[in-house]
């Protein structure tokens, strides 16, 4: 069945209608045979749709019957279905790595001091080897006038040294009576030698004539230190002390 527009309110109205049903408008004047109107147009915009009028061209919302400005009848037209967006699935979360376990802490081994065999020929030591204990007075005196030598008595620590007297009972262990002890003054119980610590001591025996050592008298019953060719006077005798 054809149809009629209204010029004034753009509602459709069937073939033939004198007045329109809308506004009353008089319709005869209107030609039945009218060119049918374009279809409408549906627009989509960033997620949002609408009807274009094909009378006056205006935007309407989808869904509505007639044009909001003219009023022209719109067709209904179903907007298509929007696709869901969709997105890529996650990547699986990557296992986590084994614990590294700390690096073992090294040993230091201590150096190994050389061998003998390791030691080159001709290369000298770097320690000296510890001195000998004395367990005796070593040595000897020499009187050098005479060329006489004269032994200390060996394994013993206390060596007295005098002139031999029968008479007094007096025995010491060096007789210096036998090399002229006694015009060179020596006493009976002139001086003796003593170990002590390690060391050989001299100790005048508060003697009438004195003993001296390397020109320096020595105090009664005061040990002094005597070394390896020290000069020593028992009285006007000189010997000279040596240990080795």
């Amino acid at each position: 069945m054809s149809s009629i527009t209204c010029p004034s309110c753009h509602m459709a109205a069937p073939a033939g209608a004198i007045f329109c049903d809308n506004c009353g408008y008089d319709l005869r004047t209107v030609n039945a045979a009218s060119p049918p109107l374009p279809p409408t147009q549906l627009v989509q915009d960033s997620g949002s749709a609408e009807i274009i009028c094909p009378n006056c061209r205006h935007s309407n919302i989808v869904g509505s019957a007639f044009c909001e400005n003219c009023g022209s009848q719109l067709t209904q037209i179903t907007p298509p279905p929007v696709k869901p967006v969709q997105h890529p699935a996650p990547a699986p979360a990557a296992a986590p790595l084994p614990p590294v376990p700390p690096a073992p802490t090294p040993k230091v081994v201590p150096p190994t001091p050389p061998s003998e065999a390791d030691t080159l020929v001709g290369e000298a030591p770097t320690a000296h080897p510890p001195a000998p204990v004395l367990e005796s007075i070593p040595g000897r005196f020499v009187i050098q006038s005479l060329n006489i030598s004269i032994p200390i008595p060996s394994g013993k620590q206390i060596v007295v040294i005098g002139r031999e007297d029968p008479v007094s009972g007096v025995f010491p262990d060096i007789d210096l009576d036998l090399h002229g002890g006694h015009e060179a003054g020596v006493g009976r119980r002139h001086a003796q030698l003593v170990l002590q610590g390690g060391h050989v001591l001299l100790e005048d025996l508060d003697s009438v004539n004195g003993t001296v050592v390397n020109k320096v008298k020595l105090l009664p019953h005061k040990p002094q230190p005597v070394q390896h060719g020290d000069e020593v006077r028992f009285g006007k005798m000189l010997l000279i002390y040596m240990s080795k």
